[in-house]
């Protein structure tokens, strides 16, 4: 079995420009190298959106290193759509949060016992605010979903990830400055899109 995540080429360069489709091919194959590769290529921005989002080190460590576990054991059975593996690294990141968000608040309702106070107002959105805001979350799903690359790396990254332009260049492959201006264009298409679903002209 060859190894990408040590070959160079006909110049001696390095291997960093192995894709990450390679890498996930030979990942497949159970390669330790290629996961390494992996793991070093895009750890800090999966590391940077858990922190991003979640509230004790502790947590943003563990729920970091799961997502590389999970890839892992899925090795065998995954597929990207593009050239990159991070959107899938951040979904999955995405998930493992909500999934620790989920459990530490089932926690914390078992370790409270303190009585209600009935004097305070309930400042949670009601029922229909809950359900608005379910509904925008959906509609944003389906938009994003019909992304094609590497806008869907992009938005990954810089609108529900907090990437610098630099950092979602390395992971789209194009420039800083072609970043920015997709970033941009893809703002405006997402709000047109949104518009669209929720039937308004506003």
């Amino acid at each position: 079995m060859s190894d990408l995540a040590n070959e160079t080429d006909a110049t001696g360069a390095a291997a960093s420009d192995v894709s990450d489709v390679a890498l996930l091919a030979e990942l497949a194959a159970g390669s330790k190298a290629a996961f390494s590769r992996l793991y070093d290529r895009h750890s800090r921005i999966v590391y940077a959106y858990a922190a991003a989002r979640l509230t004790t080190r502790d947590d943003v460590e563990e729920i970091s290193q799961d997502v590389f576990v999970t890839l892992w054991r899925k090795r065998s059975a995954l597929s990207i759509a593009g050239e990159s593996a991070l959107p899938w690294l951040l979904v999955t990141c995405r998930n493992l949060i909500l999934n620790r968000r989920r459990a530490n608040q089932s926690a914390a309702r078992r370790r409270t016992d303190a009585p209600v106070d009935d004097t305070l107002a309930d400042t949670a959105p009601g029922p229909d605010a809950m359900t608005e805001r379910a509904q925008l979350l959906a509609l944003v799903e389906a938009a994003a979903a019909r992304l094609p690359e590497p806008d869907r790396t992009i938005f990954e990254l810089c609108i529900r990830g907090y990437a610098s332009y630099e950092e979602a260049a390395v992971a789209a492959g194009i420039s800083a400055g072609a970043v920015r201006n997709r970033l941009s264009r893809l703002r405006t298409r997402l709000r047109s899109e949104l518009q669209t679903l929720r039937g308004t002209d506003d």
